[in-house]
């Protein structure tokens, strides 16, 4: 199996979704676009699109966004399954036809999901038991045909439209990642949000090994779709 994996900067990396990939026996190559990197030109077996800072709608700002929306329709036009990650999950919602924008709060933390009747029967979806760990504030509204797997009282959280799947939480991030972020993107956040910097991350550290069983338990079950 060959697997692309989309980056989004330095800070994106697999993190627990290498796990699944080696358990899986699956090749994967990185691509970022935002680093300079050429729009692949081969085919996949599938491909994973993880976070990043930036809007899905920001292509004035990120024009590259442009070519990389322009690949993933091309992908799901030809029905390779594609995974979208926070920021790949608003990508491929404006891709199929629906909206990425700048939702009206933060959300970030330990959440706990809310599944559709449709979310409780996907195994993928299933994987995702417990709490997981989300940081964002943009979102999107999904377009007809779209199936609406997972959400909280604030956001949308998990949907399947064709070969496409979208979570916008943080299955792969790892305590490393997490302290990457911190040092980049500052406390400022989750100060907000009513969390103590410290212990969020003291407790990311600590179930570390939970997220990480969900993680690739989640990762692998859509690798062997």
């Amino acid at each position: 199996m060959n697997v692309l994996v989309f980056a989004h900067g330095p800070l994106v990396t697999p993190g627990w979704l290498a796990d699944a990939l080696a358990e899986v026996g699956a090749e994967h190559t990185m691509v970022d676009l935002s680093e300079g990197d050429a729009v692949p030109s081969d085919e996949w077996d599938k491909v994973v699109v993880l976070g990043g800072h930036m809007g899905a709608y920001e292509t004035d700002k990120y024009p590259w966004l442009v070519s990389e929306k322009d690949f993933l329709r091309e992908q799901l036009e030809q029905e390779t399954p594609v995974l979208g990650v926070c920021l790949g999950s608003q990508l491929l919602a404006d891709v199929i036809g629906g909206r990425a924008y700048l939702g009206d709060g933060k959300e970030i933390g330990f959440l706990t999901l809310d599944r559709t009747e449709a979310g409780a029967s996907d195994p993928t979806v299933a994987a995702l038991d417990g709490t997981v760990v989300a940081w964002h504030q943009d979102t999107f509204d999904l377009p007809d045909g779209a199936e609406l797997l997972a959400f909280t009282g604030r956001y949308p959280h998990a949907f399947r439209y064709g070969s496409a799947l979208g979570v916008q939480s943080h299955p792969e991030l790892t305590p490393e990642m997490w302290a990457g972020w911190m040092a980049e993107e500052g406390s400022g956040d989750l100060e907000a949000a009513g969390l103590d910097p410290s212990e969020f991350s003291k407790r990311l550290a600590d179930e570390s090994e939970r997220l990480r069983v969900q993680a690739v338990a989640f990762f692998r079950s859509w690798l062997e779709e």
